[in-house]
Formats: structure tokens, C-alpha cells, sequence
């Protein structure tokens, strides 16, 4: 997860993609790969948009057939790496707010 996590924060969108559809590959629990998109769903500029998307990601993943479920979180990983950098507005704000 180190790894998506420096590629991400380096917006290296093929190194994302890369990264977690190797992970998907290997047959690894997918929580890691979510757990970690989800931190920049909810704090990039644009947030909405990514937490919706992030959300389909999630319940796509568990509707579709076995053999495409990465897929879509291959392309979730891509699309966080290439919005990564803007904060969103009072992000920052509420983290000192709620001390998290």
C-alpha cells in the first residue's frame, strides 16, 4: 500500500493502475487497495465527485463477475492519482476541527 500510496502522491496515474491491478492479480483482500483510495476521495478538490465515484467503484466491485471486479478499481487508482494535490475546500479546517 506504501507503494500506491507514493504513486499516488507522485501522480503517477500507470504506476497507480499498475500497482493495483498486480495486487488484484495476486488475489489480495481488497480493503488495503480501498482503504487507501478512500482518504483521497474525501479530501481532494472535488470531493463529491470522488466519494461518488469512489462509492460505485465499492459496489460495482461487488456485483461484478469475478474476472472484471479489479477493473474498475484498476481505474478508481488512475483517477486518484490524476486528481491528487488539490485540497479540497475546508478540508484542512475540518481535520483540525475534529482532530483527526
Amino acid at each position: 500500500m506504501q507503494q500506491l500510496d507514493d504513486a499516488i502522491r507522485n501522480k503517477l496515474q500507470s504506476q497507480s493502475a499498475s500497482i493495483v491491478a498486480r495486487y488484484g492479480q495476486l488475489g489480495h483482500d481488497p480493503k488495503g487497495v480501498f482503504d487507501c483510495l478512500l482518504k483521497y476521495a474525501v479530501s481532494g478538490d472535488g470531493a463529491l465527485h470522488a466519494e461518488k465515484y469512489y462509492r460505485t467503484v465499492r459496489e460495482e466491485f461487488e456485483a461484478a463477475a469475478l474476472e472484471h471486479r479489479w477493473e474498475y478499481v484498476v481505474s478508481l487508482a488512475r483517477v486518484t492519482a490524476s486528481e491528487y494535490g488539490k485540497p479540497a475546500a475546508g478540508y484542512q479546517e475540518a481535520v483540525d476541527l475534529l482532530r483527526v
